[in-house]
């Protein structure tokens, strides 16, 4: 196999997202069908790729080598079992399912089916966060000591739909949760042994999970703090979107995942790179938006065409879900969650 034939299932904004990097980023790949959603057959018209109404139709056909999940989180777990069983290397968007069973579902039908599953988490391929990863690889802050993040917004919404926020698709509180335990373990290097976590939302608001603090001790000794709200008031805090601070012991990190990357080694800080201004709103498919979804995409085609271990595997996928039922738990119960 010299090319990855790709369909994407899913027409909302990350569809569209994929669809876009697929065929005019990516190499070693070509977009040929679109299903899925109201606006799929729009979609397809705008790639020149055939619309394809039923998803079974879609995973019977002979040109499709894998399938880019871009669904409602509760539909992934069906939907990465049906195309294993077509044979169809799958990357599914994360969530990689509501429940941390789904996952282990998931991982089993794919590894028996002998094809590729990875899940998408964007947020490794940010330039910032990507080269803080190589930094601390490289011992340029030296054993990883402690780690702080803040994920804080003044509202909740997705692609001007609420259903993420819906119990039925896992709530506010996994979406961005995942995000948040596997940057942990991205940037610690380290496993997650005890969750201790508190989650709230404040009155009047529609969604469950609005606004989480959480502890955590890793594998490797350090310990890590994570604050995400969705109810900051204006101006909330500045640079505060994914920001993240890793300390050393011979130095330290500040990573702003939409701004700079700063590193703080004997009596200065230095910046080492500066994301370009990103609109989400007005320009999203421009490029600079766009670079870590192709980046990840990438990843995902060459892992499977150079046979290299997965870049983001079902066991990562897995591990976030599963880290924000153990947050959730600890919520609920008022005590840490031991791990492993």
């Amino acid at each position: 196999m010299s090319q990855i034939r790709f369909a994407i299932l899913g027409s909302g904004y990350m569809g569209r997202t994929y669809a876009e990097c697929v065929t005019h980023h990516n190499t070693r790949c070509a977009l040929v069908a679109i299903s899925g959603g109201r606006r799929a057959p729009e979609l397809a018209a705008d790639y020149h790729v055939d619309y394809v109404a039923q998803y079974d139709d879609l995973l019977t056909r002979a040109d499709v080598d894998a399938v880019l999940i871009a669904t409602p989180h509760a539909d992934h777990c069906a939907q990465v079992i049906q195309a294993a069983r077509h044979g169809k290397h799958v990357l599914v968007e994360k969530p990689m399912a509501t429940s941390s069973a789904d996952c282990t579902a998931m991982i089993e039908a794919c590894a028996q089916a002998a094809v590729r599953l990875e899940v998408i988490q964007t947020l490794r391929f940010r330039g910032s966060l990507a080269r803080a990863r190589q930094l601390i690889v490289d011992g340029a802050i030296g054993e990883v000591r402690m780690m702080q993040g803040r994920s804080l917004f003044t509202n909740y919404t997705v692609d001007t739909k609420p259903w993420a926020g819906l119990p039925v698709h896992g709530g506010a509180y996994l979406d961005m949760g995942v995000h948040t335990f596997d940057i942990i373990r991205f940037l610690t290097g380290a496993e997650v042994r005890r969750v201790f976590s508190h989650i709230t939302t404040f009155g009047g608001e529609p969604y469950a999970g609005l606004n989480a603090m959480s502890q955590v001790d890793l594998s490797n000794g350090a310990m890590a703090q994570h604050w995400i709200s969705y109810q900051m008031p204006n101006p909330s805090l500045p640079d505060s979107m994914h920001r993240y601070v890793v300390v050393g012991d011979r130095g330290l990190l500040d990573i702003d995942g939409y701004g700079k990357l700063q590193l703080g080694s004997g009596d200065r800080w230095e910046t080492i790179w500066q994301q370009p201004p990103i609109d989400f709103i007005n320009r999203p498919m421009e490029p600079v938006r766009l670079e870590a979804f192709f980046t990840q995409t990438q990843a995902f085609v060459d892992d499977i065409l150079d046979d290299r271990p997965s870049t983001v595997s079902g066991e990562d996928g897995r591990t976030a879900v599963a880290l924000v039922e153990a947050a959730l738990k600890s919520s609920q119960t008022g005590r840490a969650v031991n791990l492993r």
